[in-house]
């Protein structure tokens, strides 16, 4: 599923900011803007594979997670993240850049792109993150359960090699705060690879990497809190078929993470309806 993530060599390796480094940094300079607070640490394993889960408001989100933990927690991305100069690549190939003026820069202009993209790439895979499979080529159902499925079977072989991973069950970023109905992904993995899976949930971190909240000022010492939960162990599971057990686990997570997130689900479900798990 990893596709062609670009490998640090050990010269180039010397040259890579290491992760502690970026997430002191990144945590003191959170520190300088926002009040965030940090509760349950310990719950974290200190070592061995495990899916963490959390809900999503904000970009903001993981860069509180990945700073809040010393461990270093894997986050699949999608593959444009590790290979960014490609577009720029793409651009190249227009028959312009094959004659004069143009063509005196392009050399040029490629060995940077390059250069650049795959420092970015590099440094990525360095601090945890992990290229998943371009999703381009789905074309139908078929195609997408396959895709998904490929999905499944390569996170389930990395915390089964011992890595601690983060999903983020809603699936994608909460556009008005509320908490999502979760999808069954990350308990599915937990279940499968035999490792426990770690609630947690954010609060006070919606919208505040978006330009108005800067403009207005809102962002500054805004208070955040990151609450990370008692991890439900494989003996926790439920007794029953991966599919059902799935679906019994995820309703447990979701009620864990809106506890840990000072979300109340049943305001949530009075309003919208009834949720979909």
């Amino acid at each position: 599923m990893n596709e062609s993530a670009p490998q640090p060599g050990e010269l180039e390796s010397l040259f890579l900011i290491p992760r502690e480094y970026a997430r002191i940094f990144l945590k003191g300079l959170m520190n300088l803007i926002y009040d965030v607070e940090v509760q349950g640490v310990e719950n974290i394993p200190e070592s061995g594979g495990g899916v963490i889960v959390s809900n999503h408001t904000d970009n903001l989100d993981v860069i509180v997670q990945g700073t809040a933990v010393s461990r270093k927690i894997v986050y699949l991305g999608k593959y444009e993240l590790f290979h960014p100069q490609e577009p720029f690549l793409e651009l190249l190939k227009d028959p312009s850049f094959d004659h004069f003026p143009l063509s005196l820069v392009k050399t040029g202009l490629k060995t940077t792109f390059d250069a650049i993209g795959g420092y970015q790439g590099k440094t990525l895979l360095n601090w945890g993150g992990v290229p998943i499979l371009r999703s381009h080529n789905i074309t139908d159902s078929k195609s997408a359960a396959k895709y998904y499925e490929d999905l499944e079977n390569y996170m389930v072989d990395l915390v089964q090699k011992g890595e601690l991973i983060s999903v983020y069950p809603e699936g994608t970023r909460s556009e008005d705060g509320k908490l999502g109905s979760f999808k069954a992904l990350a308990a599915k993995i937990a279940i499968r690879a035999g490792v426990p899976i770690i609630p947690s949930g954010i609060h006070g971190a919606w919208r505040m990497t978006k330009l108005d909240s800067f403009l207005t000022g809102k962002v500054f010492k805004t208070k955040i809190v990151y609450k990370i939960g008692r991890p439900i162990l494989p003996a926790e599971f439920p007794n029953e078929p991966v599919k059902r057990a799935a679906k019994l686990l995820t309703e447990e997570l979701e009620h864990r993470v809106a506890e840990l997130s000072g979300v109340d689900l049943s305001q949530e479900d009075s309003s919208n309806g009834n949720r979909n798990l």
